[in-house]
């Protein structure tokens, strides 16, 4: 709900490959999921992550108004999109169906766009 600095927090680190997947408009939000036996895989890593979490879906939250698109409010104030990342604990788990079962197995990272 509220929005703290940390000054202390080190940077994200999102490797940066090219995958293939597919995309889904849902309405009020489109889904990206990462091809199944994908050659190259995007991880996600830094930040307060101990662990090396495999990049698999994105979803773009978008509204009817152009403020309102956000899933998730900062400080009550809504954006007119957001961006979210999801992706499963590659250390610990084979997958995402496996890692939503377990502690430390999924990580979700929100991006506000204004």
């Amino acid at each position: 709900d509220k929005l703290v600095y940390d000054p202390h927090l080190r940077h994200i680190h999102i490797d940066k490959h090219k995958v293939s997947g597919t995309l889904h408009n849902a309405g009020q939000s489109v889904i990206f999921k990462v091809e199944k036996g994908t050659k190259h895989h995007v991880n996600i890593t830094g930040g307060p992550l101990v662990y090396k979490y495999r990049f698999e879906d994105l979803y773009i939250h978008f509204g009817a108004a152009n403020d309102k698109g956000s899933e998730h409010q900062i400080n009550g104030a809504t954006f007119p999109a957001e961006i979210q990342l999801y992706g499963f604990n590659a250390d610990l788990y084979r997958n995402m169906s496996e890692a939503r079962l377990g502690s430390n197995g999924i990580v979700g990272l929100s991006i506000m766009i204004q």
